[in-house]
Formats: structure tokens, sequence, C-alpha cells
């Protein structure tokens, strides 16, 4: 089935967008949370449902003895904070495998593309702590998890935009306030920097292989 990529903007959380983390994959995935008032995200929960009842659909269709025991998991989950009260926050969870297998066996390298509000890549070296504002473009993929008889869908990570940064370890408050002076330029146009830029992205999860 067709999905649409998405961009998902909010609060960045346990972002690991620079190198994959390897804890739980041993070739490595880039993951980073986005938090973001549900009261926002209202339309993207509805569409991602919507991909997700699409699926249950299919898949009945193809394997009816299945409708029974099928059931959907939404592609986010609701905030709630110590003492177990809702936040008013949603948390959709964007992940990238380091290496994808396609359906032919091969394997490719791959990682988000991680800019600026200008587009700009940024420092390989840079650690976007939590708090920071991003924007998350992502490829909804529908699934079936024949284990645990499930539908629902994940959602690849392929690029995020970092609207304000703040860097991990540093203090939340501002050290310092604008001054003329010294900008960062980036050295080369990156074809990536086209991503934010609105285009048509439907793009066909059947096709996509292992993400």
């Amino acid at each position: 089935m067709e999905t649409k990529q998405m961009k998902i903007a909010g609060s960045a959380l346990w972002a690991k967008v620079m190198e994959p983390d390897t804890k739980y994959v041993p070739e490595g995935q880039y993951t980073i949370k986005v938090v973001m008032p549900v009261t926002e995200a209202a339309e993207l929960c509805e569409q991602l449902d919507s991909y997700a009842n699409q699926k249950l659909a299919e898949v009945v269709k193809e394997q009816p003895k299945l409708k029974a025991v099928l059931s959907t998991t939404p592609a986010y989950t609701i905030e709630y904070d110590d003492d177990g009260n809702d936040t008013g926050n949603v948390t959709f969870n964007c992940k990238l495998k380091a290496v994808q297998v396609l359906r032919d066996g091969t394997k490719r390298v791959q990682k988000p593309f991680v800019c600026d509000s200008k587009v700009k890549p940024i420092n390989p070296d840079t650690l976007i702590g939590n708090g920071s504002k991003v924007i998350v473009k992502v490829q909804p993929n529908p699934y079936m998890m024949p284990a645990t008889k499930t539908v629902g869908v994940s959602l690849k990570m392929l690029g995020v935009q970092v609207i304000e940064l703040v860097e991990y370890g540093m203090p939340t408050t501002n050290l310092f306030d604008e001054e003329d002076g010294y900008i960062f330029e980036a050295v080369a146009k990156d074809d990536n920097q086209d991503m934010f830029n609105d285009v048509d992205d439907t793009a066909n999860a059947e096709n996509e292989g292992d993400f």
C-alpha cells in the first residue's frame, strides 16, 4: 500500500541520529522520539490510524481466518508523568536501521540527513539534547507482526531538521546574546537539503524491504 511521507514537529527526546545505537540492533539503528501536544498531533494520529486500519483490511482479505485474532497497535504513545497522569502529549518513535536489507538480500548502508533551520548539514559532532525543537521527516510503513498478531505502522526516519538546539550536556539557558560577526556557512549543498521542501513524497511501503 502507498503512504505519504510526514513531517513531525515537536520536542526531541533521546535523539541518536549522528551515530547509530547498537544496543538492540547489532548493525546499528538511528532513533529519535518526538513529543508534541495531542491537540497538534491529532491530524497525524488520524492519518497513521488510517494506514493501520487499511493494512488490517488487506491482511484480513488475504487471510480471513486471522480476522478474529488480529488487533491494531497505534504508531504513537500517550505520555504520562511520574505520577501516572496524562500530560496531554503524544510521542512518536522514529527509527532508521544503519544497514537496510533489500528484498533481493543485498545490504545498503543508510543514515538520516540532519540539518539546521536553514537546511544546512549539522556538524556530526553535535549532540541533540532533550527538549530541542525538531522536525522529523518520516516514511510510514504499515506492517503485520505474525508472532503477536498485531498490525501497526512504523515510522522510518528520513531526516531531522533542528529548529532550536539544546545541546546535550550544556545548560538549557542561553549563554550569549546574538552579536554581529561570524555566521557558519556550509561548504557545499547536500542533495538531501531538498528533503524538507514540500514535494510529492508518496511511496509504496511494499517495495522498501527491511528498513
